[in-house]
């Protein structure tokens, strides 16, 4: 029969955490004094191995078994990201940052335009729903335009060039 400090010292633990798996029934309770040696040595092993299996009940199973979890799913969205990337399903944020301030810089400079176009003709135009007319079909057809505007193109150039 051992002490928890004795027992602690056989499995190589401190007496904090002898207590805890007392408390916690990893190891067989006695009474003060009572601890068998091997009965504890066999129900530590025991735990050791449940919480390797990732088996282990309690907080440290939940924990080592939860991890375990998080860990296989990050490898496998890790994988997924890889073969999407080499599928080419991925684009690098540049590339999409530059089609975009490309595609905003298209649409700036065909609106920009429209006022100077427009000018001359609608100076001499009297009639409301003449201008409003005329407007409306040169904003149609800068929307057309820019509807047929390949924006990829732009941002594929220099990245082939390089």
């Amino acid at each position: 029969m051992a002490t928890q400090t004795e027992v602690g010292k056989h499995l190589d633990l401190s007496d904090r955490s002898v207590r805890e798996l007392l408390e916690r029934g990893v190891l067989p309770n006695a009474a003060r004094g009572a601890l068998d040696l091997d009965w504890c040595r066999t129900s530590y092993i025991r735990h050791l191995r449940e919480m390797a299996a990732g088996r282990a009940t309690g907080p440290a199973g939940d924990d080592l078994t939860s991890e375990r979890a998080r860990l296989a799913r990050e490898q496998a969205d890790n994988i997924a990201l890889k073969n999407a990337a080499l599928r080419k399903e991925l684009l690098p944020r540049s590339d999409i940052t530059r089609a975009v301030v490309a595609a905003f810089q298209i649409v700036r400079d065909r609106l920009s335009a429209l006022p100077a176009r427009l000018a001359g003709p609608l100076a001499a135009t009297t009639d409301p729903a003449e201008v409003r007319g005329r407007l409306s079909d040169a904003v149609n057809g800068v929307l057309v335009e820019l509807s047929e505007t390949r924006v990829v193109a732009t941002v594929e150039e220099p990245a082939d060039a390089a």
